[in-house]
This record gives structure tokens, sequence and C-alpha cells, in this order.
């Protein structure tokens, strides 16, 4: 059976998702600390860059649901009669999309806060953008590790990319060290999808076969 048009172009829905995720990073204007007086103001006065950077990032979930999809299925390609490693990966990357549209939630809202010039709220709401990333970080340490250690295990992505990717899952849970991750996230998602569109086209015949 041929390959779809949306199935070839499955694979790039995380490039587009890292871009839109770099597009988020240098929009997104607010100040350090969110109790400074001066936040209101500073977020404010760039109102429209601020929901450029919230609308983003529900886009990028979309994008995200749409590769964990793509990454499944170049994992599964060479999984035998488990999928512990696809499944994982999978799993991760919704969690992930998941934390995208939440911190996406925050960014209008801290937006909306600021341009209604309620000091209290984008305070408040400014708190919960600086942690805002962690949910997505949890999945994307789960995404890696799975991505990793499956694509070494099974041979299905090159070996550098798949020990990058298991650095990166380390990284992840290493407190402060997490900002690489929340730096380089762009070009890891650039990366998985040009590896992920190289992986021959194996359809899962798993439930068919006797």
């Amino acid at each position: 059976m041929p390959t779809s048009t949306f199935e070839k172009l499955l694979p790039w829905t995380g490039a587009a998702a890292g871009l839109l995720w770099a597009t988020h990073m240098f929009a997104a204007t607010a100040p350090d600390d969110p109790t400074d007086p001066a936040a209101v103001a500073v977020i404010g006065d760039a109102v429209a860059r601020n929901y450029v950077a919230g609308f983003a990032l529900f886009v990028a979930a979309l994008m995200l649901l749409f590769f964990a999809a793509a990454a499944r299925r170049a994992l599964r390609s060479g999984e035998a009669g488990e999928s512990t490693y696809s499944s994982v990966a999978h799993g991760g990357l919704l969690v992930a999309a998941a934390g995208f549209g939440g911190l996406g939630v925050l960014q209008i809202a801290v937006t909306n806060a600021a341009d209604a010039g309620d000091a209290t709220a984008t305070a408040t709401l400014g708190q919960l953008t600086l942690v805002g990333w962690l949910p997505a970080l949890v999945g994307f340490v789960a995404a890696f590790w799975g991505t990793g250690l499956g694509g070494l295990r099974n041979a299905t992505l090159p070996k550098w990319f798949a020990i990058a990717t298991i650095v990166l899952g380390a990284a992840g849970v290493l407190g402060p060290a997490a900002m690489v991750v929340y730096l380089l996230l762009p070009l890891w998602l650039i990366a998985a999808s040009v590896v992920t569109a190289a992986r021959p086209a194996v359809r899962d015949t798993s439930l068919t076969t006797a």
C-alpha cells in the first residue's frame, strides 16, 4: 500500500513544533522577576509579541501530537513483539504537547492581565509562567529516553542522534541543567524530524498477522 501524502508530511511536524517553540522563545517578553513593579509595563508594551508567543505554543502543541505518531511509527518499525520504547516516546510527546498547551494558556493570561494593568494578576500569572515549562519538560524527558534507548537497542535511528537524545534526557532531570533542553529543543525537534523522515515506511502488521 503506497504511503499517503499525509504520512510523508507527518515526520516534519516535529520541525514545525521546533520552529514554533523558537518563535515563543524569541517573542515572549517579560522581566526575570514577575513581582517587579515594572512587569506590567514591560509585558504591556509588547502585547503583540506576547500574544504571538502564546498562540505559537498552541500550534506547537498540535504539531507535537502529530509528531508523536510519526516518532512511534519510526521506533515501532524496529520492535518485534513488544513496543515498550515506542510507547514511552509516544506518551512522552503527548505529555509534552499538553505542557506546551498549558504554557500557551499562561502566556496569553499573563499578557491579558498586563494589558489590563492588573499588577497582582500579572505577578501571580508571571510566577506560574516561569514554572509552566516543567510539565512539558517531564514529557520530553520520557520522550528522549524512549527515543534514545529504543533507537540504540533496535538500530532504528542513527547512533549519534540516539546518544545525544539520551544525554538530553539526563540533562532534563539535573535541575539547572534542564535549561540546556529548553534552549536546544528546537534543534532536537528539527533533527528528529530529519531522521524520522529518513526511516523507510514500514507498516505495523502485528494486528493483522496470526
